[in-house]
């Protein structure tokens, strides 16, 4: 109502609405960068680590995902594969798992330039009942590669929660690996959307 209109309207502010009884679960401080889950820097990567249940403190039934980017290239568009599953392995030293995996998101999605909350909305729910969590990604062969600074916020627990793989020759199956890849503790700051009601 004063005199200066150049200031009546203040910046939008996305607001992502959850389902009542949602509860957000962060793993991970952020602290580093790096290209995972999915590393734009080649054509075509895989990725798995381990969420522990102590990490994640809460069953039900995972709605969505969100990553945490910070890109100077706008990607828009890009084909991605995720995949949840639990198993009893205490870490990834043994090779690749590929047994009760279920694929929880086949599609494109947008990784805006700058830091940006990556929200993966899952093809249905993943009920999680507890135990370790398995996340396995794959960014299917594409026909060019990126900036080497397209990363996601990232930090390193231990050394061998994680497996990572890539090419810029190579197709790699997600389903049948031809490379072990490299074992590491880095893994991406990660939310959770998990619907608690009714559990």
């Amino acid at each position: 109502g004063d005199q200066y209109t150049g200031n009546d309207q203040s910046p939008n502010l996305p607001v992502a609405v959850q389902a009542e009884g949602t509860v957000a679960v962060t793993i991970g401080d952020g602290s580093a960068t790096e290209g995972m889950p999915v590393d734009f820097y080649y054509k075509n990567s895989l990725y798995q680590t381990l969420y522990f249940e102590p990490e994640i403190n809460t069953y039900g039934a995972i709605t969505a995902m969100i990553f945490y980017n910070n890109f100077v290239t706008n990607l828009t568009d890009k084909p991605v594969k995720f995949w949840l599953g639990s198993t009893t392995q205490a870490d990834l030293s043994a090779g690749w798992i590929l047994d009760g995996l279920t694929l929880v998101f086949d599609g494109t999605l947008n990784f805006p330039s700058g830091e940006n909350n990556i929200v993966v909305p899952l093809n249905a729910p993943y009920p999680y009942t507890g135990g370790t969590l398995l996340l396995y990604a794959n960014r299917p062969m594409d026909t060019v590669y990126f900036n080497n600074n397209d990363n996601f916020k990232t930090q390193t627990v231990g050394n061998n929660r994680a497996r990572k793989l890539t090419s810029d020759s190579t197709t790699y199956d997600p389903m049948a690996p031809s490379a072990a890849g490299t074992l590491s503790g880095n893994f991406p700051k990660t939310t959770f959307l998990i619907v608690t009601e009714g559990m």
